[in-house]
């Protein structure tokens, strides 16, 4: 009987350690993008994002980021992981959605024919985050 209640307490053990990393691990996988919440001033100059970011000092700091970097044009369409749009799209400003009032990049972007645009655009909170004052792509 010893046996059996030292075999449960070691299970419950292992199940209790168990849930405890799987949940840390998806408290970090939820933690990317999401800076427009720590960040106020956000505007674009050219293809460079700029803001004034929190820090868990709380001190605010100016912070920028060029997306030309990490956002690229994909046959009229605004990607993550590619470069340079600003080379191929016009008419691109910032914007908030309504529902959560993430960022948004629009733009006009050309298509692959190299004649005709259309309009794209792709949500910034998605990937950009505020690390301790510091936009970064994530």
């Amino acid at each position: 009987m010893k046996k059996i209640k030292l075999l449960l307490k070691v299970a419950v053990a292992f199940l209790f350690a168990f849930l405890l990393s799987f949940n840390l691990m998806v408290k970090g996988a939820m933690a990317t993008g999401e800076f427009s919440r720590t960040c106020e001033d956000i505007e674009l100059k050219g293809s460079t994002l700029i803001a004034n970011c929190d820090t868990s000092y709380g001190d605010d700091v100016d912070s920028s980021l060029n997306l030309d970097e990490f956002i690229g044009n994909l046959d009229g369409t605004l990607s993550w992981g590619d470069h340079n749009f600003s080379q191929t799209c016009r008419a691109v400003g910032l914007g908030q959605l309504l529902s959560t009032k993430a960022y948004i990049l629009s733009a006009e972007c050309e298509r692959a024919d190299q004649q005709s645009y259309i309009s794209t655009d792709i949500v910034l909170d998605e990937h950009i985050a505020n690390i301790e004052g510091t936009l970064t792509y994530e």
